[in-house]
C-alpha cells in the first residue's frame, strides 16, 4: 500500500519535475532540443539496446515487450550528469540532474499494458560573448529553456507462440523559450527578444518481436520498431522589451508584442521525424545476452518556420548500439553477488545536426549493475561516459559522465484470494 501511494504521488508531481531542464548543452538550441533516450536505465546500460525483453522489467522503447510481463512493474529513473564544455578559447564544467521516466506496467491474461510520462527533449543553455570590434562594446547573451514531454500508454500482446506485437500512443506537450539579449556598454537598459512556443500533439510507435530457440540453451531474438512522422502544433509568441542587466527575471518594461497572425506564424507545424529500428541478439535465458541494433531517423525533413537557426542544417540521423548482460547464477541462495546482473554497452550516433557545416557525432560507453531486492524487484545503478562535438570551427566539445539509477519494483495484481 505504501509503495502504491508513493508511486501515485510521484506520478502527480512528475509534470512539474519534467518542466525543469535536463540539459545544459548549447546544442539543445537545435530542433526541439536535446532528444532524450526513451528507454529505461537497464536499456541505457546496454548501449540503448531495446531488443531484449523479460518478464519483470518494462521496456519503454519497445511496446511489444509488454506482452512478456508476468508481474506489475513500477519503474522510476534518475540521473546526475557532469559535462565539461571546451571551446578553442575556454572551458567550463556544468552539472545537471533530472527524472528520466516514471511508469506503471500491468500484465493480464490476454495482453500487457502500461502508462507513464517521460521527457522527450530538453532545452537548457546560456551563452554570452563580447563584441569589442565596435564602439561602444556590445554584450550578446543567448538563453534557452524548456522541453517536450510525452504522456504515453502502451499495449503489447502475443499473437503466436514466438511473436509479440505492440503499440504506443504518445501525447506530446511542453514549452520552449528562447531569448536573445543585447547590452551596450554605458547604457543601462538592454534589448531582449523572446520567442516562446507551446508544443502539443500526438504520435505513435509500433513494434514486433520474435524469440526463436536455437537449441536447449540458446535462443535468437529479433526486433523491429517503427514510428511514423507526426505533425505537432506549435502556438507561438514573440515580444521585444527592455531590461537592466542587473534586473531580476520578470522586471522589464517597454514591452512590444509582435503580430504573428499577419505573418502566419501564430500557429505552425513542427515535424516529429519518423524512425526505424532493427535489432538482433543471441543468449541464454537468465544467464547472458549479446545484441546489436541499428536506428535510422529521418531528421532531414525537420523544419520549424517560427525559429530559424543560422549555420544549422539537418540530415538523416543514425545510431548503432551494441551491448548485453551476464548473470553468474540468478537462482543462487547463498551468494548475493552471484545474482547481480552485469550490463555493458556502446553506442555511436550521427545526430543528423550540422553546425557550421560540421556534422555532430556522439559516442557513449555504459556499464551498470542490477542489484536484486525482494519479490523480484531490483535497483539498477550504473555510469555512462560520452563525448559530442569538437573544439574546432567555432564549436564546443562536450565530454560528460553520468550516474544513472533505475528502480524496478514488482507486485502481483488481480490475484484471487484463497482465504479471507
Amino acid at each position: 500500500m505504501i509503495r502504491n501511494t508513493v508511486f501515485i504521488v510521484m506520478l502527480l508531481v512528475s509534470t512539474v519535475v519534467f518542466s525543469q531542464s535536463g540539459t545544459a548543452s548549447p546544442y539543445s538550441f537545435s530542433g526541439l532540443g536535446d532528444i532524450n533516450f526513451r528507454g529505461t536505465q537497464i536499456n541505457r546500460f546496454m548501449g540503448d539496446l531495446d531488443v531484449y525483453n523479460d518478464s519483470i522489467h518494462v521496456n519503454l522503447n519497445n511496446p511489444g515487450a509488454y506482452a512478456d510481463l508476468k508481474l506489475t512493474t513500477y519503474s522510476l529513473g534518475l540521473n546526475y550528469r557532469s559535462t565539461e564544455m571546451t571551446s578553442s578559447t575556454d572551458s567550463n564544467q556544468i552539472a545537471t540532474s533530472s527524472l528520466d521516466y516514471i511508469s506503471i506496467a500491468i500484465p493480464t491474461k490476454k495482453f500487457g499494458f502500461g502508462f507513464g510520462i517521460i521527457p522527450y527533449s530538453s532545452v537548457g543553455y546560456q551563452l554570452s560573448n563580447i563584441d569589442d570590434s565596435i564602439s561602444p562594446t556590445l554584450l550578446n547573451q543567448y538563453q534557452g529553456e524548456g522541453g517536450v514531454n510525452k504522456v504515453f500508454i502502451s499495449v503489447g500482446f502475443r499473437s503466436f507462440k514466438r511473436f509479440t506485437f505492440g503499440a504506443t500512443l504518445n501525447y506530446d506537450f511542453g514549452e520552449l523559450r528562447y531569448k536573445t539579449l543585447k547590452f551596450v556598454d554605458g547604457i543601462e537598459l538592454g534589448t531582449i527578444l523572446e520567442n516562446k512556443s507551446n508544443i502539443s500533439g500526438f504520435d505513435i510507435k509500433l513494434s514486433a518481436n520474435v524469440d526463436f530457440p536455437l537449441n536447449e540453451k540458446l535462443s535468437l531474438r529479433g526486433m523491429l520498431t517503427y514510428a511514423p512522422d507526426a505533425k505537432l502544433t506549435s502556438s507561438n509568441s514573440r515580444i521585444f522589451y527592455t531590461q537592466s542587466i542587473n534586473t531580476q527575471e520578470g522586471n522589464y518594461s517597454d514591452i512590444e508584442e509582435i503580430d504573428l497572425e499577419s505573418r502566419g506564424l501564430a500557429k505552425t507545424k513542427v515535424n516529429l521525424a519518423s524512425s526505424l529500428s532493427m535489432g538482433t541478439g543471441i543468449g541464454q535465458e537468465r544467464k547472458w545476452f549479446l545484441g546489436a541494433q541499428y536506428t535510422f531517423t529521418n531528421t532531414s525533413d525537420f523544419k520549424n518556420e517560427f525559429i530559424e537557426i543560422p549555420n544549422f542544417s539537418y540530415s538523416n540521423a543514425s545510431k548503432i548500439s551494441v551491448g548485453g548482460f551476464y548473470i553468474p547464477n540468478y537462482a543462487s541462495l547463498t551468494s548475493f553477488f552471484k545474482r547481480i546482473v552485469y550490463r555493458v554497452g556502446f553506442r555511436y550516433e550521427d545526430t543528423g545536426i550540422s553546425v557550421n557545416n560540421f556534422g555532430l557525432k556522439e559516442t557513449g560507453i555504459t556499464f551498470g549493475l542490477g542489484l536484486p531486492l525482494a519479490n523480484y524487484s531490483n535497483v539498477n545503478i550504473g555510469m555512462e561516459y560520452g563525448s559530442r562535438g569538437a573544439a574546432t570551427a567555432d564549436l564546443i566539445k562536450e565530454k560528460y559522465w553520468s550516474i544513472r539509477v533505475g528502480f524496478s519494483l514488482n507486485d502481483k495484481w488481480f490475484v484471487k484470494r484463497k482465504y479471507n
